[in-house]
């Protein structure tokens, strides 16, 4: 659960949230959970379960693949007020998260746990 602080800090990156009905807002509310992430921490590896999806409010993460000569291949980075898109798609289609993804600057995240997202898109879609 996110306090009332934490929830306008959350509108403040994320504002659509101030459009949102307010019945999900307060679901939001009770479901989410705020995390403070390291740089340097391996979020997931390849082949991880996905438990929930990140909304980032500060920070850096890379997402990127190992490729066959041992290579680092940069899929993408996303930053403050965004999510990463393998991680809904793992969650929406109950597979393990396929590359790494790495925090490159300290990062401060609202967590959506899995059963949640996908009961939100279900609904909202």
């Amino acid at each position: 659960m996110i306090d009332q602080e934490q929830l306008a800090r959350v509108t403040r990156h994320l504002p659509v949230l101030l459009q949102a009905d307010p019945q999900m807002v307060r679901e939001f509310q009770q479901a989410a959970y705020y995390a403070r992430i390291p740089a340097g921490r391996d979020v997931f590896m390849q082949g991880d379960r996905v438990d929930a999806i990140a909304l980032l409010l500060t920070g850096a993460i890379r997402v990127y693949k190992i490729g066959e000569t041992g290579r680092e291949i940069t899929l993408y980075r996303f930053g403050t007020g965004e999510s990463c898109i393998m991680t809904a798609n793992a969650i929406l289609t109950n597979q393990s998260f396929s590359a790494i993804a790495t925090v490159e600057q300290d990062a401060e995240a609202v967590m959506i746990p899995a059963a949640t997202f996908r009961d939100w898109v279900s609904r909202y879609d």
